[in-house]
């Protein structure tokens, strides 16, 4: 009878325990939107010789990413021209929409392909692993870069950032993961120049990733 009982204890215990833990790296439910956009506007309009303005969502398309914090913003340098998308969650509860998924269509020819490039960021060369996307659709084609960033962490790899997130759980006070997308018309074809614009963009807006996000 004793046994029995002991035996029940530690069940009990070892339930009690798996709760906590669960309840601890689940991800969280409720946060403060209103400082979760007021994050993302911290991003500035103006970056290096780019100027932005912030173009309209529909409101469904918060709906079906689960939050308020999302910055979409046309950036224009000269004849230059970068749309930027970036959805924010400070408290990771949901799964990120495979951007590809949300570009294709009817009509529409996606194709994924992996990609390196370099910046440099405080006199320093720094990689930055990500996804490309090309998108064709009427005879104009898009090009698209795509990462994710949680703490330290900023690269393509999903899997990657799903462990980042759950190791700042017992590491880190920043429980963040977001999803940052540009993209630029590839004019007469030439993918070499709309991907140099893509990452001249990127290097003026990652010092404000890393201190904001």
């Amino acid at each position: 009878m004793a046994k029995m009982k002991n035996r029940f204890l530690i069940l009990c215990a070892i339930m009690a325990v798996t709760a906590l833990a669960v309840n601890f790296l689940s991800y969280g439910t409720f946060y403060k939107a209103e400082a979760a956009v007021e994050t993302i506007r911290k991003i500035p309009l103006s970056m290096g010789n780019w100027v932005g303005k912030d173009v309209p969502l529909d409101p469904h398309v918060f709906d079906i990413l689960e939050t308020k914090s999302i910055l979409n913003r046309e950036y224009v340098s000269h004849a230059q021209m970068v749309l930027l998308s970036l959805v924010y969650y400070p408290e990771t509860k949901v799964d990120f929409h495979a951007p590809e998924a949300c570009l294709s269509g009817q009509g529409v020819q996606v194709s994924k392909s992996p990609r390196t490039i370099w910046i440099v960021y405080r006199n320093n060369k720094v990689p930055i692993e990500l996804n490309q996307l090309v998108r064709r659709h009427d005879g104009v084609d898009e090009l698209y870069f795509y990462f994710y960033k949680a703490g330290d962490f900023i690269g393509r790899n999903y899997i990657k950032l799903r462990f980042n997130l759950a190791l700042n759980k017992f590491k880190s006070k920043s429980r963040s993961g977001s999803l940052i997308r540009v993209s630029t018309p590839v004019s007469g074809g030439d993918y070499r120049a709309a991907s140099k614009i893509l990452t001249d963009f990127i290097e003026d807006l990652y010092p404000y990733l890393s201190k904001y996000l």
